[in-house]
């Protein structure tokens, strides 16, 4: 809850009923309902990064219109207003900020009444559990005093829309509440009133029903009471197929037999204790240390100890990847529901995972719980089905729950499923759980870091994290959120309390030495992961063996996340055994499922993949697997290409045959590109990182063939990067072709970031080595973008003579492309020389060409290319209508580097033509994707245009 910082601000937004803003004890305007929705998601999530994507998703959904990203810098520009009204248009705003991935609103910046709701609740839950009914019912009286109508009221978006359904529920849940302490104080009149329009708001719910009978019947009306029940078992048996639950049936039948126990509490406590056993307390010790992981205790307690008081969640099963904190997680939730469980608490370790200790088999597991409960050793039938069907009858009228540490599987425990409404398991397991019958599975990930700060700060002592916050947050990161690795790391400092975080960090940054360092006495994370592949390697079963396997090798790639075709090509075996291989590593927690198919290792997994991969794999053999993902990558890229724009070449290169990934279209090898962009990029660095000369001069042409991908959707700097790697690769095998490639890919990529000079150095060498290599149409090729980087200089004379050489050398070979890249430049060198007429010739049968051929890239330069003729002869309209032109054609084809200067032309052809809102829209447009791209030329032209816009203004105003 924000408090101090609220009320610094002073903004307070209330959503439980229409939304408004205050600022102090004055109403605001927060705009348009979108703008206000906004406002409620950055809220929601006050103190952490909000992505622009995630923020368009909760607005729009999958119905985004193709200005969203504009509304959204105009309802962020909105909010900022309401927000810091002192700061001007341009800031520096310190409440709603924006970073690379997103944006942020303070911590502190808003207080939200869903806020104070929520706490009210939990208060109200404190003092029911305390049985102090007065204080239960206070609480719940300001806690529903709050709303003043449907939750988000009238705000559109999937975000609004499911708040408001979680807010409504809970709302709901607090009226039940609140008529039941008015049972529970004997103002059943009152009572009565409030569930009469709760029925009437939500008819289906059980509970209400149950406490209106309640209500009815201590006010004398015993028949109506009964009436209520007839009411609810035809609507659950009409809407819903269902007869009512257990518990409205008991009390239909206390009712029916005016059962005296109905007048002293309501019906959610009489409940016939079952006859006096045993009751066994042996959960461990509730851990000491223990942080975060609070969204998923609460969903345990919704699980385990429902808020209605209705049966608990049969199966829980707490998964994840070794080290994650399943055991911790599940003592620490299980002593906090275990006033829910009168008649016992069981513990049980089934050593699933424990080196050299054999598993419990099912009869031991069932004998051990039988003898909890009381049954004589000698009496413990030796069946196990005898002995399934012992507990059951033993458990029958009781509320116990189990809490099973450490099982190998869902098999393991399949003789505890089924047991008697009221019971509860609870387990734990590397092994994933979602096909258990009656099971909910929570898996676990790895800690924020924020919790593990707060975790480390626990183990070393608040003041160590305190000394150097940075290093700590570091470690945190090192240690991959995982709780295990934390209490080595932390074990580490505290073996010397004089060791800064600082030097433990930069021990763990070396991969080689990681694993290493998270040791400690018979701890460690490698020994824990070791065990987790040495189960699969050591299976009985092939596709254990297989995934064993395909952690081994994935070891040899160095990728942020991959699919089963990289493992399929990795392994050398079809694409479907290596899907199944992947959910298998999945289903052990040593993988982590992604989207549409991808996973990824955490990075601990990761680090001990390649030392598995350095032991288990010769040189030779990784050597191998590297080359075929590089086949693959290579393969598909020339393919995805092929599909979006044919008309684009490539360096020749033989990669390894492989079969390329499956691309339906134009538009699935686009999104194909993009999300295979970061892992083809690593798997092409790595390689040129390699001795082997194979690999280097692969890893480099892969970097080669992604130059249209990158060029296309602007990633520029990843452009710099390869090929600065590939000309040292070059330089290395003393390969003239790669090194000429490099000079010129380079070029271009430092061409786009507005470093023309650094540029032209890399251009006339690789023309120079054109030249001596005597290549034609590489010559031809070098000539057009030695033309185009002179005119980017200005320098339009040699431009156009380079040029022209680039044309001859087309029309003698016969490249069609040459020709009209060479257009291209005469074009821009005529215009740049001031002979206009020219200029327009050159584009005209530039654009001629371009439509013979189907070319939509070219298409694009030719019309800019007109246009910026008309711009440069004051006719702005007709200047306009060809950009707009160019857009949509550019769009169309997934070709995002020459939109920034498009929509920098098109805002200055507005703002000539005097239409100043649309100038400004398109300018601004221009400066986020030129930010985005590293377009730095079209960053400063489109600062320079709007702030001739802003003169304009003040000029005016003037």
């Amino acid at each position: 809850m924000a408090s101090d910082g609220a009320l610094r601000t002073g903004l307070r937004l209330r959503v439980l009923g229409p939304v408004t803003a205050w600022m102090e004890d004055r109403q605001v305007n927060s705009g348009p309902p979108l703008q206000r929705a906004a406002l409620c998601v950055l809220a929601a999530r006050a103190g952490r990064i909000v992505p622009k994507e995630r923020l368009i998703g909760d607005l729009w959904g999958g119905a985004a219109p193709q200005t969203a990203e504009q509304s959204v810098y105009t309802y962020i520009a909105g909010l900022r207003r309401v927000l810091e009204p002192d700061r001007g248009r341009r800031g520096p705003f310190s409440l709603l900020t924006h970073s690379a991935n997103g944006y942020s609103l303070a911590r502190d910046a808003c207080r939200i009444d869903a806020e104070d709701f929520e706490q009210r609740l939990a208060q109200a839950r404190r003092h029911r559990a305390e049985d102090d009914l007065p204080a239960w019912l206070r609480a719940l009286e300001e806690a529903l005093g709050l709303w003043t109508g449907t939750a988000l009221g009238g705000l559109p978006g999937p975000f609004c829309a499911a708040e408001r359904a979680r807010l409504g529920g809970l709302r709901l849940t607090a009226r039940e509440d609140h008529a039941d302490a008015l049972l529970r104080l004997g103002r059943h009149h009152e009572a009565l009133e409030t569930l009469t329009g709760l029925i009437t708001e939500d008819p289906l719910r059980e509970r209400a029903r149950e406490l209106t009978m309640l209500a009815l019947y201590r006010c004398g009306r015993q028949a109506e009471a009964l009436e209520v029940f007839h009411d609810i078992r035809l609507l659950l048996a009409e809407r819903l197929g269902v007869d009512p639950g257990e518990s409205l049936r008991r009390t239909h039948e206390l009712i029916l037999r005016a059962d005296p126990s109905l007048t002293a509490a309501p019906s959610s406590t009489a409940v016939i204790a079952p006859a006096e056993a045993l009751r066994p307390r042996q959960l461990p010790r509730d851990p000491q240390i223990f942080v975060g992981r609070t969204e998923t205790l609460v969903r345990l307690r919704a699980l385990l100890a429902p808020w209605d008081g209705s049966a608990p969640q049969a199966v829980v099963a707490v998964t994840g990847t070794a080290g994650a904190g399943k055991s911790t997680l599940a003592v620490h939730a299980a002593h906090a529901v275990s006033e829910h469980y009168p008649d016992g608490q069981l513990y049980l370790n089934l050593l699933g995972a424990t080196p050299g200790v054999g598993r419990l088999n099912p009869l031991d597991l069932l004998g051990r719980l039988l003898r909890s409960l009381g049954v004589r050793p000698k009496a413990v039938p030796s069946d196990p089905d005898e002995a399934a069907t012992m507990l059951r009858d033993r458990l029958a009228g009781r509320h116990t729950l189990i809490v099973l540490d450490d099982a190998a599987g869902p098999e393991q425990v399949r003789p505890l499923l089924g047991l008697p409404a009221g019971n509860a398991l609870l387990v734990t397991s590397r092994e994933s759980f979602a096909v258990a019958d009656d099971c909910v599975q929570l898996v676990l990930g790895r800690l924020r870091r924020s919790e593990s700060v707060a975790m480390l700060a626990k183990l070393i002592g608040a003041e160590r994290v305190a000394a150097d916050p940075a290093a700590a947050s570091e470690l945190a990161d090192l240690c991959g959120g995982l709780p295990l690795a934390l209490r080595l790391a932390a074990a580490r400092l505290m073996e010397n309390r004089h060791t800064p975080l600082a030097e433990l960090n930069a021990r763990l940054r070396d991969e080689r030495r990681a694993l290493h360092e998270l040791e400690s006495g018979d701890l460690a994370v490698r020994a824990s992961l070791q065990l987790s592949h040495d189960l699969l390697a050591g299976s009985g079963h092939e596709l254990d063996r297989t995934a064993a396997a395909a952690l081994c090798h994935l070891g040899v790639l160095h990728v942020p996340d991959a699919t089963p075709e990289v493992v399929a090509a990795l392994l050398d075996v079809p694409r479907d055994e290596a899907e199944r291989a992947v959910a298998r590593l999945v289903r052990a927690n040593l993988a982590e499922p992604g989207e549409r198919g991808r996973f990824r290792l955490h990075d601990l997994v990761r680090l001990f993949a390649m030392e598995l991969a350095e032991r288990r794999l010769g040189e030779r053999d990784r050597d191998d697997a590297l080359d075929r993902v590089l086949g693959l990558y290579g393969t598909t890229v020339r393919l995805a290409m092929k599909l979006i724009d044919p008309h684009r070449t490539h360096p020749p290169h033989e990669f390894a045959e492989r079969e390329p990934f499956s691309l339906a279209d134009s538009a699935h090898a686009a999104a194909w590109l993009e999300s295979e962009r970061p892992n083809a990029l690593a798997v092409a660095a790595q390689s040129m990182a390699s001795r082997n000369p194979s690999l280097a001069s692969s890893g480099a042409h892969l970097g080669f063939s992604f130059h249209w991908p990158l060029e296309f959707t602007g990633h520029h700097v990843d452009t710099v990067t390869l090929n600065r790697q590939a000309l040292e690769v070059g330089d290395r095998l003393g390969d003239p072709e790669i090194s000429a490639l490099a000079n010129g890919y380079l070029a271009l990529g430092l061409g786009h970031a507005g470093r023309f000079e650094e540029a032209l150095v890399h251009q006339r060498a690789e023309v120079a080595l054109r030249r001596a290599s005597g290549a034609t149409f590489s010559r031809m090729r070098a000539l057009g973008n030695l033309a185009n980087m002179l005119n980017a200089l200005k320098r339009h004379d040699e431009a156009l003579s380079s040029a022209r050489e680039q044309l001859r050398i087309a029309r003698e070979i016969g490249a069609a492309v040459g020709e009209r890249y060479s257009l291209i430049c005469a074009g821009a060198a005529l215009l740049g020389l001031g002979d206009a007429a020219a200029a327009m010739a050159a584009y005209v049968e530039l654009g001629t060409l371009a439509k013979e051929a189907g070319d939509a890239m070219h298409l694009s330069n030719a019309l800019m290319g007109m246009a910026d003729v008309h711009l440069r002869q004051d006719d702005p309209q007709s200047g306009a209508v060809l950009y707009e032109k160019a857009l949509a054609l550019m769009r169309e084809h997934h070709s995002r580097t020459m939109e920034p200067r498009c929509l920098g032309r098109l805002g200055q052809a507005e703002r000539l033509m005097g239409r100043f809102d649309e100038a400004r829209a398109y300018l601004r447009e221009t400066l986020a994707v030129a930010e985005k791209y590293g377009a730095e030329y079209w960053v400063t032209f489109a600062r320079e245009e709007l702030a001739l816009l802003d003169a304009g203004n003040a000029a005016e105003d003037g």
